[in-house]
């Protein structure tokens, strides 16, 4: 484990990161099934970035990340440069107008922002997904309430099987078929 990943988790709570079981996780994840293009939605202070990117680095890969809080920006911008993560794109700005166009077609989104947005991504994702993707959500049995709406939407799309796993704070995983 990188050193920067310990620092970083002594501030966790402050910053709504995922837990390094999660973290973990994810990166097994991304490795087995051979991912090469994600988006993380909610960068925040670049902990959750740092286990997808250096997960992708591995398989030549890269990671879109968007952050609109300023500060979060800078400090993850800081905490990549750490790392010595090189195949990490940072993009400031609102998620919903802020998702790049390219590239077209992407093999995961993980999405851990502003919970009531999360349909929106979903819809201007939903055809971006490779077949044999998946759109990963952070916090679905903590913020279940807020997200409902959000697992309903997803669960009715016939394109994706979701599955719900008791990790960290929650994720659910929604596979494109």
């Amino acid at each position: 484990m990188l050193p920067i990943l310990k620092e970083l988790e002594k501030s966790r709570e402050n910053f709504w990161n995922i837990t390094p079981d999660v973290g973990a996780f994810l990166f097994t994840l991304i490795k087995e099934r051979n991912y090469k293009i994600g988006l993380e939605i909610g960068t925040s202070n670049g902990y959750s970035g740092i286990w997808l990117s250096k997960a992708l680095e591995e398989q030549g890969g890269h990671l879109y990340t968007i952050e609109s809080h300023a500060q979060r920006f800078q400090m993850a911008e800081e905490n990549f440069k750490k790392a010595k993560i090189k195949n990490i794109t940072q993009i400031k700005g609102h998620a919903p107008e802020a998702i790049p166009k390219k590239p077209k077609m992407l093999d995961f989104a993980f999405f851990d922002a502003t919970k009531y947005e999360h349909i929106k991504y979903f819809e201007i994702l939903e055809s971006r997904i490779k077949k044999g993707g998946m759109i990963i959500t952070d916090n679905i049995i903590s913020h279940k309430e807020q997200l409902e709406p959000y697992i309903k939407t997803v669960q009715k799309n016939k394109n994706f099987h979701s599955e719900i796993l008791n990790i960290g704070t929650g994720l659910m995983l929604s596979y494109r078929l």
